[in-house]
């Protein structure tokens, strides 16, 4: 993972046509329930897309591209907020287990709100469910999306 990263939406078919046309870069597909698809440059290289929203990294804990599911929570902190996040990133580092979340990365919008985002990834939705249960950090996010691979 480089200093930021960059996905795109579209159907199965147009994302496909993405990842044919550029063989050389490592594209990840995933999905959420609603059948909606969406790719993923860890690395990067947001030129290959027309439309990217794209993503600074601030944070990376032990990423690695070994998941199934990934949820990004969107937070708009006031400071007060801000302070709660910090906190439970700092005990989330510090933790060596993480309840089976394989990895966790702080991102920041790089257009628009510039909200921040955590990125969890997760061997499986059932762990992350779990883990989100017992953090109450997570109720001040905005929206949270799920996806798994496709």
């Amino acid at each position: 993972m480089e200093n930021q990263i960059s996905m795109t939406f579209g159907s199965n078919q147009i994302l496909n046509k993405i990842r044919k046309q550029h063989p050389d870069v490592k594209l990840s597909l995933f999905k959420n329930g609603d059948d909606q698809y969406q790719i993923v440059d860890f690395a990067g290289n947001h030129n290959i897309f027309k439309n990217p929203i794209t993503f600074d990294v601030l944070k990376n804990h032990n990423f690695t591209e070994k998941f199934e599911f990934v949820n990004y929570s969107y937070f708009n902190l006031s400071e007060d907020d801000q302070k709660i996040f910090d906190a439970s990133i700092e005990k989330m580092d510090n933790d060596s287990k993480l309840d089976n979340m394989v990895s966790f990365v702080i991102l920041k919008e790089t257009v628009n709100r510039k909200r921040t985002v955590l990125m969890t990834t997760w061997h499986n939705y059932f762990d992350f469910n779990n883990w989100k249960k017992r953090n109450d950090f997570l109720n001040l996010a905005e929206m949270s999306l799920n996806y798994k691979r496709a």
